[in-house]
């Protein structure tokens, strides 16, 4: 929420009072205290742990994480209890996210047990890795 507020407020006011977002890159925008840590399981039980750092000295292959944070107003809360989601497995991977974004922490877990859990997940990408193994199935009634 506070990333898209910066790119409207960064923008400018418009005659007639309306902010407009002028697509400032990532960068821009925050401080240098945004740092995630990802816990990655990718269902085997072996966990891969990486760091995303996002601010104004943003490494190249974190760019693009970074920048999908900042259009999701950063990591993706959970699915809300009892939403209604579809049947579909995705996969057996995790992630565990902690950290801090925008000045808040995050604590967040993703799984890919269901359609909702895995649109999440697919938002997420690239902050969180795009699973290679398997591949949707049906759960069973």
């Amino acid at each position: 929420m506070l990333g898209a507020l910066g790119l409207a407020l960064a923008g400018g006011v418009l005659a007639g009072g309306q902010a407009v977002a002028v697509g400032l890159p990532w960068s821009a925008l925050g401080g240098g205290a945004d740092r995630l840590s990802v816990a990655y399981d990718d269902g085997s039980g072996q966990v891969r742990t990486f760091t995303l750092s996002c601010g104004t000295a943003v490494r190249a292959e974190q760019l693009d994480a970074c920048r999908q944070l900042d259009e999701l107003g950063g990591p993706l809360a959970p699915v809300p209890a009892g939403q209604m989601c579809s049947m579909i497995y995705g996969g057996p991977q995790t992630a565990h996210v902690t950290g801090v974004w925008r000045g808040e922490p995050v604590d967040e877990t993703y799984r890919r047990t269901n359609g909702c859990e895995v649109a999440r997940w697919k938002r997420m990408i690239p902050a969180l890795p795009a699973p290679t193994a398997g591949g949707p199935r049906t759960l069973a009634a």
